[in-house]
This record gives structure tokens, sequence and C-alpha cells, in this order.
């Protein structure tokens, strides 16, 4: 299955180069995953084919999954360039960086702990509640699926 849907441009950016990407990590002062400059390559953000990603605890918005139908790319004052503006906005920890979200829900990078190879998280805005979703980039691409919903 194609990773990126067609079907929006709404969160899709100027195809990444280079220099955007060493623009971002210098400017948020971290080392992004490389799959997921890899991810970016093909297309810069945008819509997902896939729905969902599975929890190990109850959230928000299930008990077993959370929401996952989009992911940020990178542009000056854009996409994953964000993110300090949305920390603040939402009263997120610092050293996250946001990469799909929708204001009372984010999934983030987690750099509280390191510098590169970060976990990635689900933290809701409201309570605080945060868990980790996968210990890496590669791993969180590995589970995102679309969700089988009883009728």
């Amino acid at each position: 299955m194609e990773f990126w849907s067609q079907e929006s441009d709404y969160f899709k950016l100027q195809p990444l180069t280079k220099e955007m990407v060493a623009h971002a990590e210098k400017e948020l002062k971290i080392k992004l995953p490389e799959s997921l400059i890899t991810l970016l390559e093909k297309q810069n953000g945008g819509y997902i084919n896939f729905d969902a990603h599975p929890t190990s605890l109850p959230t928000e918005w299930a008990d077993d999954h959370i929401k996952v139908d989009h992911i940020y790319g990178i542009a000056p004052n854009e996409g994953l360039l964000q993110s300090s503006y949305l920390i603040s906005e939402w009263g997120l920890p610092k050293k996250l960086i946001i990469i799909s979200g929708d204001g009372h829900w984010w999934i983030a990078l987690d750099y509280r702990n390191c510098n590169d190879l970060p976990p990635v998280i689900y933290i809701e805005s409201d309570s605080g509640f945060t868990i980790e979703l996968a210990n890496n980039f590669n791993s969180f691409l590995t589970g995102l699926c679309n969700w089988e919903y009883e009728d």
C-alpha cells in the first residue's frame, strides 16, 4: 500500500530539500530520524493511507488505539517547525517535535532524554496524559494500520 494519500493536499508542503532538513535540525537543535527524512523526501507531509496506531493504554480517543491520519512535513514556519509555537500554545513539555495532532492530542518525537533516535509519544493537551507509542520513528511507522471498527 502506498503510504501517502492523494485525496487531499492539505498538509502537503513543497518538496523537501537537504537545505530544508539542515535548517530544521539547526533551528530545532536536534537530529531528525533518517526514516522520517526518507519518508518526507517522497512527499513532504500530508494525509496518509492509515488511520490508527495501537496503544497499550486507553486514551481519550479509544481503549486500544489512537487516530493518525496525517504526518507534518518540513518548511519554514510550517509543519515540524511549528512545534515551538504549538508547545507554547497548548502548554506541552519542551523538547518535543510535533509530527501530527489536532490541538487536543498530539503525536511527537520526544527529545527530552536524547538528542537523536527519540521515542514517539502520544500526549493529550488537556490532561497531560502521555504514553510511548514506539521506541523510534521506524517502529512507529510499522505500527500504523487501518482500524477495524465493529458496527
